[in-house]
């Protein structure tokens, strides 16, 4: 028999799955389990976690963790699983695979061999955080060196609080020479803007129409300045100097339904940087894989009863997507998770944080050893799919050969307009997304309502009362955080949780599924 040692501990590297910065970190084990976590100071992090990545050690062994399949809050054993999974195969024509995030890339590989192999045709992403369009700029790996020989950088978002782990190589960027210079655009004041230069805080919605002003892009009689709120000297001015800078970078963050039109806010992105000659760098969660369709193309063969079922590979769907899932109620779903639902059938999965295989990150791919065992009962996706039919080998890599979207770019910035400058709705506010790093999926931090004093005297609303906030998709009751981050009219929530997801309106354009700033009714509980 094995003699505990108390002071015994163990070790074990990986990298931290839980953002594009791809830290290095350690898992400290000893004769117990779990002990927590140690800071590697080699690697892109140097020796620092964000609170997501400091607390990668209690998500391994959390108390929500799956561990068995289950069925409508029942639990299912393997053998039953495996033999309902090969019935539907038997006619693939009927059955749709997806996936989202928490996959490597040898494990989609794996899956869309597993669908060539099956004669599945119907593959789609079910990743619908608007950041999945910022994927193409991935392709040139990023290093901290380029923000220190940078002289001027434009911020969209506020990566401080989304992607925390690039704050300290901003800061000191920005403190080692007072001419460097640093332009933040966002609609809400953050964190990153309050070391800005330059804050651009523009109208929801109109960032798309500011970065193709800030492009010098032909906009018509377009009046930039009267939609987005930013006077025109200034982005002339701005848009000067960002292209003359000798070096420079444009960095990304876009939290879940902060913007109306996350296609035309990438090509404009993309606009800048060929005007300016400047690199964007996207701060992501996931870079999310594509496949042979759009889910709105899922969606419409659900209803024309062509698919009769569904099996998703990742942690985000339909859990996370409650109103989307509302019209997929025809369909028998299968779903892979990493923590406990009640719905559908879920079967248990390994995090990144388990597995080998390859990542991609915002400094070029990065290795998974699998030296931290999986959790109790939970299985990679790869041995979820041999126990299924034996894969090996490739398939192919269909992301590459998604053909680029043809939009009318003057018809989306036309149509963007109109709704940015829609008078709202009577004795409603609009609702926009946030992405705070320690909001993680809800696990550390309970989600909180930032409300503007005015709107909130008007609702007769104080700090910290529970509030409800309604929308045609579902209510949550959150605490209220009164504060003029937020202007009039406008209140913001970190969209981490199934319950607060669910709240938001979404559209279906090219078949592509966008959450949107959503009109919703605010009243003070009780």
């Amino acid at each position: 028999m094995k003699k505990i040692d108390p002071m015994f501990t163990t070790v074990k590297k990986t990298v931290c799955p839980f953002c594009s910065f791809g830290c290095d970190l350690g898992v400290v084990f000893n004769d117990f389990g779990i002990k927590g976590v140690e800071y590697i100071k080699e690697g892109s992090s140097k020796g620092r976690l964000c609170p997501r990545g400091s607390a990668a050690a209690l998500y391994l062994n959390h108390p929500k963790r799956l561990s068995m399949p289950m069925k409508d809050s029942k639990v299912l054993e393997w053998s039953k699983l495996t033999k309902d999974l090969k019935k539907i195969l038997d006619n693939p024509k009927n059955v749709a695979v997806t996936f989202d995030r928490n996959l490597t890339i040898e494990e989609y590989e794996s899956i869309i061999s597993f669908c060539d192999k099956t004669g599945i045709e119907n593959i789609a992403s079910t990743y619908f955080e608007p950041e999945r369009f910022l994927k193409k700029f991935l392709n040139k790996p990023f290093s901290l060196d380029e923000i220190d020989n940078a002289k001027m950088i434009i911020v969209l978002g506020d990566p401080f609080s989304q992607a925390p782990m690039i704050s300290k190589a901003l800061i000191n960027w920005k403190l080692r020479d007072w001419k460097n210079r640093l332009v933040v655009i966002d609609t809400i004041n953050s964190h990153t803007a309050g070391f800005a230069n330059d804050f651009l805080k523009g109208t929801v919605g109109t960032e798309p129409i500011l970065l193709y002003g800030l492009a010098q892009e032909s906009m018509g009689n377009i009046d930039i300045a009267a939609i987005t709120g930013i006077p025109e000297s200034k982005i002339k001015e701005i848009s000067k100097s960002f292209k003359q800078a000798e070096n420079g970078l444009i960095i990304v963050s876009l939290p879940f339904a902060h913007t109306y039109d996350s296609l035309l806010l990438t090509r404009s992105l993309a606009k800048l940087s060929t005007f300016s000659g400047k690199k964007v760098v996207p701060l992501v969660e996931f870079a999310g894989f594509e496949g042979n369709q759009y889910f709105g193309s899922i969606m419409n063969l659900v209803k024309k009863k062509k698919i009769k079922h569904l099996i998703n590979f990742g942690e985000l769907f339909p859990f996370y997507y409650p109103q989307v899932a509302k019209n997929l109620k025809a369909l028998n779903i299968y779903s892979t998770s990493t923590i406990k639902y009640n719905e559908y059938t879920t079967i248990p999965v390994a995090l990144n944080i388990e597995k080998q295989g390859t990542i991609l990150t915002n400094f070029g791919k990065k290795k998974l050893d699998g030296n931290i065992k999986p959790s109790s009962g939970a299985k990679t996706i790869s041995e979820i799919l041999a126990l299924l039919q034996e894969v090996s080998g490739k398939g192919k890599r269909l992301d590459i050969d998604m053909p680029e979207l043809k939009l009318n770019i003057k018809e989306r910035v036309k149509k963007l307009i109109e709704r940015c400058t829609a008078p709202k709705k009577k004795k409603t506010l609009k609702l926009i997304g946030e992405k705070i790093a320690y909001n993680f999926l809800g696990f550390f931090e309970n989600e909180i309502l930032k409300l503007n004093p005015h709107d909130a005297k008007e609702l007769g609303i104080k700090q910290n009362d529970i509030i409800s906030i309604k929308s045609k998709h579902g209510k949550v009751d959150l605490a209220a955080k009164l504060t003029k981050d937020v202007e009039k009219g406008i209140v913001a929530v970190p969209a981490e949780t199934p319950e607060v997801k669910g709240l938001f309106d979404f559209e279906i354009d090219n078949n592509i599924v966008n959450f949107i700033p959503t009109e919703v009714e605010i009243w003070r509980k009780g």
